[in-house]
């Protein structure tokens, strides 16, 4: 399949072609129909004429013409000779809707590329995306792996995210569209001054007119990724010298090498304790983790829906008994269950509800695992009976032990 020669991307757009052949098969791309989707969109069907690529867009639903921004998409795809994948948010917002509407997005995104067998999805986020990101972490005081702001390759929902375009001006890009004659779609939302990215955003001429402009704000982040880069090497020497993990999903940290560690990889690790504990996608505030980082031997608190409790020669962490959504899970399907564990069920074996074990099943269940993370961890259940514990290696007699196939995402 070989794009139009009109679509081909002139030497000002700093493609990174390089960050695509890092990742061998099908790859899935995010356009919304807006410009710098649009333009990744045609730039990718040129540069990768033989690739298999998915266009996925996401209908959040959440205004009039959301529908025919999708069908826009649809239309591009067409265009460029690519299948389109319309991918409709159903749950409704709560809590900070810009937070909502990113997390449902790479939710889709996620559960799109393990259905299509994609090996890893591509964003149009440009040079100005990122120094607004390096802005918003800047005001939020986010530690230096925040700072470093987006990454080229990242992994999120156990999903490979590439952007190629962070080079590129979002101006290049609406110039290279134009110069082709190329439509895009404007989201509104882009103008609406509630959302601190589009505050930020506007601040841009003023900062550029004192040396801060997108290109030297980006850069900075790209230093920082660096510096951040050298201490998650440090991090993971220490995560394997001092971090283990238990059956029921509980962390703990030696206190001896915790300690002897200098503070910013002490901060790393912990971090990357507190997401596999409580099973979030990105790490607790700068300021929460400085506080639990400083928790005396004999004090607890909660954090990234963590318990943490400091002993005298260990920190242990576990998921906390709040939030904990039951899943059904179907026949020969695969859920994620509270972004902990990926849970496979047999084909031939019935349905099963996967829920917390709870504080009463946990107290019959024999195990050497650390007793409060029992309770919060992985239970099947089967006409409202617990019928195994998995990661524990726990199940009635009736139940088989190949009908379950359990992973940690983390």
């Amino acid at each position: 399949m070989t794009a139009p020669a009109a679509f081909s991307a002139p030497p000002s757009i700093a493609l990174d072609g390089a960050l695509l052949d890092r990742v061998d098969g099908a790859l899935g791309l995010a356009v919304s129909g807006g410009g710098d989707s649009t333009a990744l969109a045609h730039l990718l069907s040129a540069h990768l004429p033989d690739r298999r690529l998915v266009l996925l867009t996401v209908d959040h639903r959440l205004r009039a013409g959301s529908a025919e921004d999708a069908a826009f998409v649809v239309r591009l795809g067409a265009r460029l000779g690519r299948p389109v994948e319309t991918l409709a948010v159903t749950d409704r917002p709560t809590g900070s809707l810009q937070t909502w509407a990113r997390d449902a997005r790479y939710r889709l995104l996620a559960d799109a590329a393990r259905r299509l067998d994609l090996a890893a999805i591509v964003t149009g986020h440009t040079r100005d995306d990122q120094a607004e990101t390096f802005l918003l972490r800047l005001a939020r005081g986010s530690g230096l792996r925040g700072l470093a702001a987006m990454r080229p390759l990242a992994r999120r929902d156990g999903l490979t995210i590439l952007r190629p375009l962070l080079a590129v001006s979002r101006a290049e890009l609406r110039d290279y569209l134009v110069a082709h004659g190329l439509d895009w779609r404007d989201d509104p939302s882009n103008e609406d001054m509630r959302f601190d990215r589009i505050a930020v955003r506007t601040l841009a001429p003023r900062l550029a007119a004192v040396g801060l402009t997108a290109e030297r704000l980006a850069g900075a982040a790209g230093h920082l990724a660096r510096a951040s880069e050298a201490i998650d090497g440090l991090a993971a020497a220490l995560g394997r010298e001092a971090m283990r993990v238990d059956r029921a999903g509980a962390v703990t940290l030696a206190r001896g090498p915790f300690e002897a560690a200098h503070e910013e990889v002490r901060l790393r690790v912990l971090a990357e304790a507190v997401q596999t504990a409580g099973g979030l996608d990105y790490p607790p505030r700068f300021d929460a983790l400085l506080r639990a980082a400083a928790t005396p031997p004999g004090d607890a608190m909660t954090l990234g829906r963590a318990c943490l409790r400091s002993e005298a020669d260990r920190i242990v962490l576990w998921r906390e008994a709040r939030g904990i959504a039951p899943l059904r899970l179907e026949p020969g399907t695969t859920v994620r269950f509270d972004g902990r564990y990926d849970v496979t069920l047999a084909a031939e074996a019935p349905p099963v509800r996967l829920a917390a074990i709870t504080d009463a099943a946990a107290r019959r269940i024999p195990t050497d695992a650390f007793r409060p993370a029992v309770a919060t961890g992985l239970g099947a259940y089967h006409d409202d009976v617990l019928v195994a514990a998995p990661t524990l290696g726990v199940r009635l007699n009736s139940w088989p032990a190949d009908r379950l196939r359990v992973t940690r995402v983390r």
